[in-house]
């Protein structure tokens, strides 16, 4: 019923201590299949110390073609997806599967989390008014909440890491089908999962998220500096970013739920034409251009409000 789709890159460090909490679930898993992306450390002679499937690349695959493998290899009903180096709580597995068999119209469920250092130290975060999920997710939910996250949440960016989610079989073979390797797989997950009003947020902590400087995919903000803030906010890619994931996004919904987007399709027919040319008011840094482009709804749906003022000040440094 249970598959554990897991991705290594030398993680040797790690990667017993996540093994063995996913071993020592209370509600036990049936396979647990490992993609290795040609780890040079002992990572591969541990993981078979340990009842696991372990599939080693030929050539280095990267993040997301090698969670695409992972996942395809997934016999089961549920696939829960895994980094190499977090800690699971005990209960996390039931917890979900328990939703999950009990609401039919969630496709992929992702929990909450604590974050940890390199020594399993919990690090603390002060919690932002109106986030949630260690301020990753910009929507106030009550501890303990299911809530659904919708569509247009998933146009600018992301909220859930992958090893946060668990997906079923429907959700996760529609996925492979139509994989782009431009967006994250998670962010893939979730945004086609939420095009079915099949996306949902636990807000529990279910899993420890180790942060230290290998991780593959980082939470960023934590360890820039402000200088370095500044200065990837003061470039034009970063200012455009929101606006060419959506253009993605909304590209790939249109191929992959072709009802839903016909369901809205003058309105998202607005949206790209109004991202295009915001894309190019950035790249001309055409002051009045964006201070006109305040006035649309569409540019409060792919950005805050401190981000459009930042576009301003982007477009008034000559």
């Amino acid at each position: 019923m249970i598959s554990v789709a897991m991705t290594t890159y030398n993680g040797e460090k790690y990667i017993r201590k996540q093994i063995e909490s996913i071993l020592n679930q209370s509600m036990k898993v049936d396979e647990i299949i490992v993609c290795d992306d040609g780890s040079t450390d002992k990572t591969v002679e541990i993981l078979k110390e340990y009842p696991v499937r372990v599939i080693q690349n030929k050539k280095n695959l990267g993040y997301r073609l090698n969670f695409k493998k992972a996942m395809s290899l997934c016999s089961h009903e549920y696939t829960f997806l895994c980094d190499q180096d977090d800690i699971w709580e005990q209960d996390k597995v039931k917890i979900m599967i328990d939703i999950m068999k009990n609401n039919p119209n969630i496709h992929v469920l992702a929990s909450s989390f604590a974050y940890i250092n390199s020594k399993d130290d919990l690090i603390l975060m002060k919690q932002k008014r109106n986030f949630s999920n260690n301020n990753l997710y910009p929507k106030p939910v009550k501890l303990g909440a299911l809530v659904p996250v919708s569509f247009d949440e998933y146009l600018p960016m992301n909220y859930f890491q992958g090893c946060s989610l668990v997906l079923d079989k429907w959700i996760k073979n529609l996925v492979l089908n139509n994989f782009d390797t431009r967006l994250p797989h998670d962010w893939l997950i979730s945004m086609i999962a939420s095009s079915y009003q099949g996306m949902f947020f636990l807000n529990k902590p279910l899993f420890k998220y180790r942060l230290h400087d290998k991780n593959s995919i980082g939470v960023e903000y934590l360890t820039q500096s402000t200088s370095e803030h500044i200065q990837k906010a003061s470039s034009s890619k970063l200012r455009m970013q929101n606006s060419l994931n959506a253009l993605i996004v909304l590209e790939d919904i249109k191929e992959i739920n072709s009802s839903f987007y016909l369901s809205r399709e003058e309105e998202f027919k607005g949206l790209k034409r109004f991202l295009i040319q915001h894309n190019k008011n950035l790249e001309d840094k055409n002051f009045w251009g964006l201070f006109k482009q305040n006035t649309s709804p569409f540019y409060k749906r792919i950005k805050t409000k401190k981000a459009r003022i930042m576009d301003l000040i982007f477009a008034l440094k000559k």
